[in-house]
C-alpha cells in the first residue's frame, strides 16, 4: 500500500449538513477497498480563486490514505461521477515529500550563497 492526499473541492449546494457526509462517503470508500484513512481535514467553506461551474464558494477536505495503486484509479472514477465533487486532486506522498526536501535544499543553497555575498561585502568595507 502506498501513501496518498487527496484534496477535494465540494459543491456548496451541498450546504453545512451534507458536506460531513460528503466525506464519510469518500473515506467508506477507500476503506471498503481495503485501504486505510489516517487524517481527514475539513477546511469548511472558502471563497474560490475563480468560478468552477458558476460556483464562487465550495466546501474544501483535505485527507491522506493508505491504498493499493490500482485501487486509487476506482477512487478517482469514483470522484468523477460524483456530481457534489466540483474538483478532486490525488498525489501520492512520497512525491509531495521529495518536493518539500528539493525547495529544502535549494532554500539551503540561497541562504549559503547570500551568507557568502554577506561575508565578502563585509571584508570589502573593512
Amino acid at each position: 500500500m502506498r501513501d496518498y492526499e487527496l484534496v477535494m473541492l465540494v459543491s456548496p449546494d451541498v450546504g453545512d449538513e451534507g458536506f460531513p457526509g460528503t466525506v464519510e462517503r469518500v473515506s467508506k470508500f477507500i476503506q471498503e477497498r481495503g485501504g486505510e484513512v489516517k487524517n481527514v481535514d475539513q477546511w469548511g467553506r472558502r471563497r474560490l480563486a475563480y468560478p468552477i461551474r458558476r460556483f464562487s464558494e465550495g466546501f474544501y477536505a483535505v485527507t491522506h490514505f493508505s491504498l493499493e495503486p490500482n485501487e486509487v484509479r476506482a477512487l478517482e472514477g469514483n470522484l468523477d461521477l460524483a456530481e457534489d465533487v466540483l474538483r478532486h486532486l490525488v498525489v501520492r506522498q512520497d512525491e509531495v515529500r521529495a518536493l518539500a526536501q528539493k525547495k529544502v535544499r535549494e532554500t539551503a543553497q540561497e541562504v549559503r550563497e547570500t551568507a557568502q555575498e554577506v561575508r565578502e561585502t563585509a571584508e570589502k568595507e573593512q
